[in-house]
């Protein structure tokens, strides 16, 4: 299967050369390896070049506009930069990859195997594992999730949902909008990939806060649903009880002033329904 693989990078010295080396390794190398340096301080850029010359298929972009975007914007603006520079239609698999990563030697074949498996997977991914003492599961979501760190979809699969939203929420919205489509999201549990940098470490609490309230809206989980979410987080995330009640302020600030959401109201009302037999499962499995 012909493979391009897009990582987005900002000030990554310290860890591009390592994400680049474990695709260099890999036992199915990518067709394309495309670093996107979006306006680095750092010696990002040099870091990368060392690899452009050695090998004709590892390919750097630079943005030389750099805009101040939010999180989620940012990161897919510079990975749409690395995607305008090819013909999508000529590859089967288009992978979006964080720098921050070490990949196993075996990583890419798996993936692609198995795409090879089953024509309706559309996304297919392992899991992030950091290191505490040893390498373990972020467990950050269940396993019906790949992170946006490590997504791997197929392309027919991605031209039907219309590439990635400049959103926060575009990780989910994705997933949504895949299965709305028919396609099937895969997680390999087993297949897990090292995280160097643990997610959100330097957003404070409220920011994350209002981070995921906007998640909750942009993906119209509706007033019911996006409360019970965001009170959720008074008891998973910390400071306990304030961090959930900071979110619902701000999923209603966003709700009650109609702020626009990143999918079409058929495909909110199909996350609604998901979302509803997701709680209505935990409630079953409590019961048996």
């Amino acid at each position: 299967m012909k493979h391009v693989v897009i990582i987005p990078a900002y000030n990554e010295e310290q860890n591009i050369a390592r994400v680049i080396q474990s695709m260099v390794n890999q036992s199915q190398k990518p067709d394309n390896l495309i670093i996107v340096d979006d306006g680095s301080t750092d010696n990002t850029r040099e870091e990368v070049l060392k690899f452009t010359v050695k090998y004709d298929w590892v390919n750097i972009v630079t943005n030389h506009k750099k805009q101040s975007r939010n999180i989620g914007s940012k990161i897919v603006a510079a990975f749409d930069l690395g995607l305008a520079g090819i013909e999508l239609e000529a590859y089967d698999l288009i992978s979006k990859f964080d720098a921050d990563l070490e990949f196993s030697v075996d990583y890419i074949q798996k993936i692609q195997s198995h795409f090879k498996s089953n024509s309706k997977f559309g996304l297919v991914g392992g899991i992030c594992s950091i290191y505490d003492g040893k390498w373990i599961s972020e467990g950050l979501t269940k396993l019906d999730h790949v992170r946006g760190a490590l997504k791997t979809y197929r392309v027919a699969a991605f031209i039907e949902m219309k590439g990635l939203r400049k959103s926060m929420g575009w990780d989910s919205a994705d997933e949504f909008v895949l299965r709305y489509h028919g396609w099937i999201v895969k997680v390999i549990p087993e297949l897990t990939v090292k995280h160097y940098r643990e997610t959100n470490h330097y957003i404070g609490w409220q920011k994350s806060a209002r981070l995921n309230a906007e998640v909750f809206h942009k993906l119209r989980y509706g007033f019911v649903i996006g409360t019970f979410s965001c009170m959720k987080r008074m008891v998973k995330s910390k400071p306990i009880l304030l961090n959930g009640l900071y979110t619902v302020l701000w999923f209603y600030i966003l709700y009650f002033n109609k702020i626009e959401a990143i999918i079409t109201k058929d495909q909110g009302k199909f996350v609604r329904i998901y979302r509803w037999k997701g709680i209505f499962s935990i409630k079953l499995l409590f019961q048996e």
